[in-house]
């Protein structure tokens, strides 16, 4: 059963959108880094139920900063790119 799913991690007015093309509504936030760290949950999920996932995450200015691939096999998670920190 593999298959391969995103969740974005995006800016909203007055806050931060999680979005997964399993899920038909986003999940709203109103601290980017709790909009992260569900995405990252919800990622690590899906792997463990053997699909494979990546996390993009965006900033402010729509400008990416890093995305995680999550491997249904290993569950283990690989950060692919981003700026440095």
């Amino acid at each position: 059963m593999s298959s391969f799913h995103t969740v974005l991690v995006g800016p909203v007015d007055g806050g931060w959108r999680v979005e997964c093309d399993l899920a038909g509504q986003p999940l709203m936030f109103l601290s980017g880094a709790r909009a992260e760290a569900q995405a990252k949950a919800l990622a690590a999920g899906l792997a463990k139920s053997g699909y494979d996932a990546h996390v993009v995450i965006r900033d402010r200015s729509d400008a990416l900063v890093g995305a995680t691939r999550y491997f249904s096999q290993s569950g283990a998670a690989v950060r692919q790119e981003g700026r440095p920190a």
